[in-house]
């Protein structure tokens, strides 16, 4: 009954996949554009810029997503 049981990996929201999934239309083009283009934006820089029109992320959340550290890869 008990053969092959294995722990569970809790899988972490990423938090640039959470906002990502609450825009829509140009908003959320600009924004994976934004996300995508790190010469462009820096991580701090667009973290800033995002709070500053009322979306709530932070430049680690940012960085993770980038290096491909978070739940998305």
């Amino acid at each position: 009954m008990l053969e092959g049981m294995t722990p569970t990996v809790k899988v972490y929201p990423c938090r640039v996949r959470t906002v990502a999934e609450s825009l829509d239309g140009s908003d959320l083009k600009i924004y994976m554009d934004a996300m995508s283009n790190s010469a462009a934006w820096t991580n701090n820089g667009l973290a800033r810029a995002l709070t500053d029109r009322g979306l709530k992320i932070s430049e680690t959340s940012i960085r993770t997503h980038r290096r491909g550290e978070c739940s998305c890869a």
